[in-house]
């Protein structure tokens, strides 16, 4: 059973955080679109800072209402640092075998190295799965009210957006990430090695490289829907601190 639950874990943590990002989605879209509803939106988007700035302060101030996100960070956070320790510890433990294997053959090194650095990919994948699903859940939180004309549709539209965007950016990582760099690495006809090495490294850094991405486009998306100035977007997420 400990053995299952290994190996089940990063597809737990991967799931939480696409559920917890598709909560933020649905839960600031409900949120605007209830203002709507009411007619205070109107009233509030004529604050000096402005639609932009007064839709991110519902964001953030629903995300700090609402602890889960919190909890579940520390979740993340602690179980990302439990697995690097344990990466961290095996590591320690078969350094000698490396090396010695390493001086002998490099061939046989390599079987010892790559589950551990897969592991460590793995542990960082998720990570950035949470982070920036949580990112992504909320900027289409912001875009879908802009769009909805009710509550129910953006009840409806937000999880389906979120999902097929998510849907995307995974198709898209496996395609470049596995897909043809496994046939430029066929191509070039690398022995194992170091190659294997940087593969992997490659494939974390595409599929983090197409999730930020789509984030830029959603938040450039966010910026248009709301007919807001780049330097008034800067603002809103930065406000100038009084002294």
């Amino acid at each position: 059973m400990p053995t299952v639950l290994i190996f089940l874990m990063p597809v737990i943590l991967a799931g939480c955080g696409l559920i917890y990002g598709v909560d933020c989605a649905v839960r600031i879209s409900q949120f605007i679109s209830y203002e709507r509803k009411n007619n205070t939106y109107e009233l509030l988007v004529l604050c000096p800072q402005g639609t932009l700035a007064v839709c991110w302060v519902m964001c953030t101030s629903l995300l700090y209402q609402h602890r889960q996100f919190q909890r579940m960070l520390e979740i993340v956070r602690t179980s990302t640092r439990i697995a690097f320790a344990a990466i961290g510890a095996i590591l320690v433990l078969f350094v000698g075998i490396s090396l010695s294997i390493i001086l002998s053959s490099s061939h046989l090194a390599l079987p010892i190295i790559m589950p551990l650095i897969n592991a460590a990919a793995v542990v960082t994948l998720i990570y950035s799965e949470y982070v920036q699903s949580t990112v992504i859940g909320c900027l289409i939180g912001l875009i879908i009210p802009t769009f909805a004309s009710g509550t129910t549709d953006s009840f409806l539209y937000a999880p389906a957006v979120f999902l097929l965007i998510k849907v995307g950016s995974y198709t898209i990582g496996v395609l470049v990430g596995f897909n043809l760099l496994d046939r430029i690495h066929q191509i070039l006809g690398v022995q194992t090695g170091l190659p294997d090495i940087l593969l992997t490294l490659m494939r974390v850094i595409i599929i983090v490289v197409v999730q930020d991405i789509i984030i830029r486009f959603l938040w450039r998306m966010t910026i248009n829907r709301t007919d807001t100035m780049t330097k008034d977007a800067d603002l809103a997420l930065y406000p100038p601190r009084r002294r």
